[in-house]
């Protein structure tokens, strides 16, 4: 049995740390969703990662690389100008991603927190617009020349050593969660199967089981490519059976996992009748 252990981990981790562009644009979109969300192909194995709340970093890297090249391209052109409008213009993007993303790495926006923000914040726009509209004050006009005084310049060097640590991490989380956080359903196997470093730990069969996608952050969902956890409950929907945290795309994925369980009960119940038929013939032509 040793013999059949899968070998060569650490050649399988430096392969696939190929996955280096993540580092400059870490989303899981093109070339870069197979490293990140997963895979479906046409012979129907299913495989697909759980990742951690780190992945919340991936709009301010790409953001940072941006920020720089943009600041880059403004001294090259423009190496002469005192605090210019393209300053102020890159760095509130840089500041206002970064704090989104504390934000939403630190706490979860659930439905119910989602309607009280949206509401507080319409009324408090509101009222402003009411205060300009009924007296002489200029808010708005008041509030972005305000905004203009604060000095929020950023050299493009703090972006990019923000973008190079977090991106070179990115880029190791992604590869390890590759090997030692992995999910694969086989084209012909009844069984999910979790696997750590090419070894299985956990399995869930199929059988009185559904799979429903949960959000308990409704900005993780939208602002990062549907990501969410995928519920392992009793057939009724009533049970909690088990859990699959962190999934890109996970009502895709939730919805894979059923039609592929439902093909492989079709398919199954399908060859027990036909093997039922054979052995009701085989019966007959013995009686005759």
């Amino acid at each position: 049995m040793a013999d059949e252990r899968p070998k060569g981990v650490v050649r399988v981790f430096l392969r696939r740390f190929f996955s280096i562009g993540l580092m400059f644009f870490p989303m899981p979109v093109w070339i870069f969703r197979g490293q990140l969300a997963g895979k479906y192909v046409e012979d129907g194995e299913l495989e697909f990662y759980s990742h951690p709340n780190f992945v919340c970093t991936m709009h301010l890297i790409w953001i940072g690389w941006l920020v720089t090249i943009g600041a880059l391209l403004r001294t090259h052109f423009d190496p002469q100008a005192a605090e210019p409008m393209w300053d102020y213009l890159l760095s509130w993007p840089w500041i206002l991603v970064l704090t989104l993303t504390i934000i939403v790495m630190g706490l979860q926006f659930t439905r119910v927190a989602v309607g009280f923000l949206g509401a507080g914040l319409t009324i408090f726009f509101l009222g402003l617009w009411l205060i300009q509209a009924l007296g002489d004050v200029q808010v708005f006009r008041e509030i972005a020349s305000w905004l203009r005084k604060i000095p929020v310049l950023v050299e493009w060097g703090v972006p990019m050593v923000v973008s190079f640590v977090l991106g070179f991490t990115f880029v190791c989380v992604a590869t390890w969660r590759r090997l030692n956080d992995r999910w694969t359903l086989r084209p012909t196997g009844n069984y999910l199967e979790h696997e750590n470093f090419q070894e299985r730990d956990r399995t869930i069969s199929k059988g009185a089981k559904t799979f429903v996608a949960v959000y308990p952050c409704l900005l993780r969902r939208y602002l990062l490519f549907g990501f969410g956890n995928i519920e392992v409950r009793s057939s009724t929907g009533t049970t909690l059976i088990d859990r699959i945290e962190g999934v890109f795309f996970a009502q895709k994925h939730a919805d894979l996992i059923k039609y592929r369980f439902g093909t492989t009960d079709v398919y199954v119940a399908s060859a027990d009748a036909e093997s039922e038929e054979a052995e009701e013939e085989a019966a007959a032509d013995e009686a005759l």
